[in-house]
């Protein structure tokens, strides 16, 4: 019985070839066979080929969405950088939503264009963005004002320079030195808060006992330098103006003779003079933020100063002190104090007078040389010694080479 069963189970499952019957059966069981087969080649060959396709797919669009930021981001660098956007509104309205129901629009501005009421902008403003008085320090005693002098000569100066500042004082800036009658210029010394409190208080013997050193309450650093040379501007508008001021540094040699005989024939309105910086690439504004010349967008939007002296060495005019001190109330310092003086000339339409009698190194200059030079840029301690015995003796051994009295800028 089991055997029976057994065949007839093989029998179906298996027919047997040579029978009729059992060879449709066998042909029938093979191509069902072969379509199922192919059924399940082609089900997975279909889902394979989704696979791919999906896998396509996702791949295409991690590469647009890729594509798509890129694009985007240079969009927006060229919009906030090259293409400063404007406000527009529609004329029919004063641009309140509520009355026109629409937005205001912000349109590219041209490319090329110069942007100057964006920057007049920002001294039109009414609103008061610092203010230099801020920065004084009410405690310590400040400069004595000799109200004769016609030239206030601010240098910049650091608490630790104090060999620096004494031959300053023995040599060009002690008119009694050159055997005249009056106090035709005053030195005074700007110097910021040390992080040392022994050279803080070494600061403070030396204050005392000199009586020219104009101290502020920021800390003295190469990138408040803009804020200390303002600081000066202020002091002498408020409190001791004169015809004129030299701003310098403390390793200059200023000429202080040939000085008072040039400003007695220059105008006392308008003036600004110095060795003028130009070229493209001395102009342009360094936006590396690890340079400590760097300066923001926020401080100075535009990508070159306009053509401004280097802060060596440059005479103002006390018109163009009061001008300067109302006009930074509006503009942020940043860290280029000469470059910072510039623009605020620029926005008082003042151009600077570039003057050859400014010079960066007193390398390999001859002794008749200095009866021209009122500055000389990078000077030590001892050298102002040398250099002011020099002069002294080209003013009688080069009497020859030109006249005092007739010498201007040029």
């Amino acid at each position: 019985m089991s055997a029976e069963k057994k065949k007839v189970s093989e029998s179906d499952v298996f027919p047997r070839p040579g029978k009729g019957s059992g060879f449709l059966q066998t042909v029938s069981g093979t191509l069902v066979s072969v379509e199922l087969l192919t059924d399940m080649r082609s089900s997975r060959a279909r889902r394979s080929t989704r696979r791919v396709i999906l896998k396509a797919s996702i791949t295409s669009v991690i590469l647009l969405s890729i594509a798509f930021i890129i694009t985007y981001s240079v969009i927006l660098t060229y919009i906030s950088s090259k293409v400063p956007l404007m406000r527009h509104h529609d004329d029919s309205s004063s641009g309140d939503k509520s009355k026109s129901g629409k937005r205001s629009k912000l349109l590219a501005r041209p490319v090329g264009r110069l942007d100057r009421d964006r920057l007049l902008k920002l001294t039109k403003d009414v609103v008061v963005k610092w203010n230099i008085g801020d920065y004084e320090d009410i405690y310590t005693e400040k400069p004595k004002c000799h109200k004769e002098s016609k030239i206030i000569i601010l240098i910049t100066s650091a608490p630790q320079n104090y060999e620096r500042r004494k031959s300053i004082r023995e040599t060009w800036c002690r008119p009694s030195n050159f055997n005249l009658a009056s106090i035709p210029w005053q030195c005074v010394f700007l110097i910021g808060q040390s992080s040392v409190h022994l050279s803080n208080i070494i600061l403070d013997n030396e204050i005392n006992d000199y009586h020219d050193i104009l101290l502020g309450s920021y800390v003295d650093s190469y990138r408040n330098l803009t804020i200390k040379t303002m600081h000066g501007l202020e002091w002498v508008r408020r409190t001791c103006p004169s015809d004129f001021v030299l701003k310098t540094d403390d390793d200059v040699y200023v000429n202080t003779k040939l000085l008072h005989k040039l400003t007695s024939n220059t105008p006392k309105n308008n003036t600004y003079i110095g060795l003028v910086t130009q070229s493209e690439d001395r102009l342009k504004v360094i936006r590396d933020p690890i340079s400590k010349w760097f300066v923001s967008m926020e401080q100075y939007p535009m990508s070159h100063y306009p053509p401004y002296a280097v802060g060596m060495g440059y005479l103002l005019s006390i018109d163009l002190v009061e001008k300067f001190i109302n006009t930074s109330k509006h503009i942020l310092p940043f860290a280029n104090e000469d470059a910072y003086v510039g623009v605020l000339a620029d926005y008082a339409n003042v151009e600077p007078f570039r003057s050859g009698r400014f010079t960066l190194s007193g390398w390999g200059l001859r002794m008749c040389n200095y009866i021209y030079l009122v500055v000389v840029h990078h000077v030590s301690a001892e050298d102002q010694y040398k250099m002011f015995d020099t002069n002294q003796e080209a003013f009688q051994m080069c009497k020859d080479d030109a006249n005092l009295e007739t010498f201007t800028w040029v």
